[in-house]
Formats: C-alpha cells, structure tokens, sequence
C-alpha cells in the first residue's frame, strides 16, 4: 500500500485489462494513444488536471501549473506506460484533494472509458458493482434473488426473481431484512449487505424480517441458490403462441424451448410469434441456440474479427421444435445485436417472415474480459455476417412487413401486403449487398426507419394474422425469397 493504493493489485489489473484489448479488439490499437487518453481520463476525477504532450515528454498541470514532466514511455512498451500511470496517480495525490480521495475504483473508472472510446462505441468498462449485476443479468449469481436498497434499520426489498429463493421461501416485496445470521444491517453500506446476503451454493441464511402488517419482526430461512432472472414470456391466444423475449442470458432458449413444448401439449398450435421488440440482445450462445431450435438446416451466423478467436461461424442442426409452425418475428429500432441476430437467420432460412421497422444495426460482437478486481471490460472483437453474406453492423434487419410510421388498421396493412406492398426489389438488392459508406448505410435503413415500438399492438395483430394466413405468409415471403435466390456478387 503507498499512499492509500494498493499499487500491486493496481498494477495487475491495468496490465491485464491493457493487454487483452491490445490482442484482442477488432482493430489493433496504438498502445501509446491507448494510454494517453487513458490519463486524460484523470480530469474526470478533478477537472483541474490537465495533460499533454511537450518536446517528447509528458505534461501534467494542476490548475495551470506545470508539474515536472515525465520522460515519454518507449513506443509501445505497455510496461513502460503502466509504470508511468502508476507514479502519475501518486503524484496528483499529493497535490489533488480529489485525487487524493479517490479510490482504486474511482481510478479505473476514470482510466478506462477513455480509452475503450478511441475504439468504437460498445467497448465500455464496469466496474466490481455494475459488473456483478451485469453477471446476473448473464449467467446467474448465488444468492436470494432479491434486490434490495437502503432502509431505515436494514435493507429492503425492491424485487424479487420469479420462482428464485426468495419467492420460493415466501419473502415479499417491501420487506426490510434487519438481521443475517444475527448480524445488524442498519448503518451498513448496500455491498455489505449484499455480502451477507451472497454466499456458497445450497448453504442457508437466517434472516430477519420486517414486515408492515406483521406485529413483530419474524425469523425466515432461505437457501442460496443460483439466481437466473426469467427473460422469456409466453402466453397462447386462440391457438397462437406469443413468446416476448427481453434480453438473452444463459436460461433464454432453454426457456423458449420449453414454453414451446408446453404450448404444443396444451392443444394444437397454429403459429408462432416470436416477439423481439426493443430486445437490447446479451449472450451470442443463446441467439445461436435459440435460432436452432426453429431450423432444420442452413447458416446462422458468421463472425470475423483480428483475434483468431472471433472467427466463428454456425451452422443449424436438423430438428425444428415446432415441426413447420408458422412463424413470425417481429422487431422494431431498438432489437439490437443477438435479437438481430436471430430474426435475421430465421428470415434468410425463409423460416420466419419478419414484421415491424429496421432494427438498430448493432452487429457487432463484444468478448467479456473479467478483471482482478471483478470489474469487466466488454470488448467489441467481431463483426457478424448474415447468413446471405450481408454485415449486420450499421444496416440491422429489414423487415418483410414495414410497420414504420403512424399506425394502420390490422384491414389496411393486410390490404397492402396482398397488393404487393413489399419493398422494391433494388432496395432488396441493396440490402443483400449494402454499400460500405455510413450516408449509402442511411439511406437504405430510410426505406423502413427504426423506430422503438415496444408495445404497440398492430405490430403484434399483423404478426400474428400472417400465421393464421398461409396465403397472407407467403406473400409476406416474397421480398426474402427474392433476395435469397439471387447469387451474391
């Protein structure tokens, strides 16, 4: 420790996180551009720093005076650069009452984000906190399935996860948990209460609960458990099932395969929608999963990138869980990257007709670097490839049936696709093969704009009529087999 910093673990953690986006971000970086803007970052901590570069040295100044410059770090030379970010913090503690004040966290924070930046818009660091929910939101953590923020005399209970450990042992929201294991929340910081409340897999906590229509606060054992968050919502209505995906972690084709299976035992099944709106994506395993559970064959996706391992591709399996059910997708402008990913297979393998607007066009693919002090830093390491050849990365997926705009009535957009209300075949022939300039990009996503429908609910009215109609579908399918049967360039 020097000075209040742990300057080992310091160390450790920007040599690994420089290091892996140094070998693995889809363009290889410069080193030195890297951590220069990584100790411009600073000022974030105290505006009155500043930095730069005079007569091959670096520059500091601390409310415009100059402090004694830093001889360059040799070319490249991440060592040289990690040292010389190392003695800059302990520098600007001597003279920067902020700095001085911050801790290891409030140092990464500052250091990392500018740096990701000079890479592209996705790559982002998160910190220990954001990191862990990031982490439950992903693959699960052990725990109550709770979370909780400050209260009066313990920490109370803002939500709870379906059928998690705390559901299944009768907590409720707006408990207020005042004791675990004996031990008294209140005065207790947010990260040490979830401390307490995290541990070893099957293990029981004793808490102390607070109820408001309880007399007395009453003892509850709970077992630790791995907490998954449900992503996948389904409902059936006159033989249609609805699925509504929020966001895809390591349970979310699981959970689309049962609630199809389910579906299909309860009664005949006449169509599918898979509802993907405002979808932000997640995990690439479970787009890739999920698409394959609807196709017998055919490319999924593809990815290139620098590192040799983001060059992947996948192919489907034989075997469609829902045996040829008619199957829509629907999307709107905020479905992004793994939503994509899926509507995007599913419509090229002619399995899905695709309704609502162009999605966002995020195809690219981020690698998840894990960090000593359990931060993360998301990096972007591929693009994604359409199974027709197409990049998905600022295009996004056009839809079959355009819904942009002021909503129509169920009568007129049938009316429009059964007139050959499609889109032209040379916009189709565009999309196949875009353009490579962002304004050719933009121009092209016009032809059906992105917009955030959420909820609205022609989107889903004409999703689900196309699956009732086969005529109706198949004229849907038109502009996706056009663009299909043509040889790519």
């Amino acid at each position: 420790m020097i000075d209040g910093i742990d300057v080992a673990m310091m160390a450790h953690v920007l040599k690994h996180g420089f290091t892996e986006i140094s070998d693995r971000a889809l363009e290889e970086p410069a080193i030195d551009t890297l951590f220069l803007r990584s100790l411009e970052g600073l000022a974030t901590i105290d505006p009155q720093i500043g930095v730069g570069v005079n007569d091959g040295a670096l520059q500091f100044t601390y409310t415009d005076v100059p402090l004694p410059p830093v001889p360059m770090p040799t070319r490249g030379d991440a060592d040289a650069w990690i040292k010389t970010t190392l003695t800059t913090v302990l520098t600007l503690r001597q003279v920067s009452a902020p700095m001085k004040m911050a801790t290891s966290e409030t140092i990464y924070r500052a250091v990392f984000p500018p740096a990701l930046k000079t890479l592209d818009p996705y790559s982002r660091y998160a910190g220990r906190d954001e990191a862990i929910r990031s982490r439950l939101i992903r693959d699960g953590i052990i725990g109550l399935g709770v979370r909780v923020v400050t209260a009066k005399d313990g920490v109370s209970i803002q939500s709870i996860v379906k059928n998690g450990p705390a559901e299944r042992a009768g907590l409720k929201l707006d408990d207020v948990i005042t004791h675990v294991d004996g031990i008294a929340l209140v005065n207790r910081s947010i990260d040490d209460a979830r401390q307490y409340l995290e541990g070893k897999a099957d293990t029981v906590v004793q808490l102390t609960v607070r109820r408001a229509e309880a007399a007395d606060p009453f003892s509850l054992a709970v077992r630790r458990d791995l907490v998954i968050p449900d992503t996948v919502i389904a409902r059936t209505i006159d033989g249609v099932l609805e699925i509504r995906i929020r966001s895809f972690n390591q349970r979310t084709a699981q959970g689309v395969e049962k609630a199809v299976l389910a579906a299909r035992e309860a009664g005949p099944v006449k169509g599918i929608v898979l509802d993907l709106r405002s979808d932000p994506g997640g995990l690439l395993d479970q787009a890739v999963d999920l698409a394959d559970l609807f196709l017998d064959s055919g490319t999924i996706i593809a990815l290139r990138g620098r590192h040799p391992g983001s060059q992947q591709f996948y192919a489907a399996h034989d075997g469609d869980i829902a045996r040829g059910i008619p199957m829509t997708v629907v999307i709107d402008g905020r479905a992004a990257s793994a939503s994509e990913i899926v509507a995007v297979a599913l419509q090229d393998n002619q399995r899905a007709a695709v309704v609502g607007t162009v999605s966002l066009g995020k195809g690219s693919v981020q690698t998840v670097i894990r960090l000593p002090n359990q931060g993360e830093i998301v990096l972007t390491w591929s693009r994604a490839y359409t199974p027709r050849g197409a990049g998905l990365h600022g295009l996004g997926v056009l839809p079959d049936v355009c819904l942009s705009g002021q909503a129509a009535t169920l009568t007129e957009t049938v009316g429009r696709i059964f007139n050959g209300g499609s889109l032209p075949a040379e916009l189709l022939n565009g999309w196949r093969s875009p353009p490579s300039e962002a304004d050719e990009l933009e121009t092209l996503r016009a032809a059906c704009p992105p917009e955030a429908h959420p909820d609205r609910a022609i989107d889903i009215e004409v999703a689900r009529r196309l699956v009732q109609d086969p005529a109706l579908l198949a004229q849907a399918l038109q502009g996706s087999a056009r663009q299909l049967a043509e040889k790519p360039q």
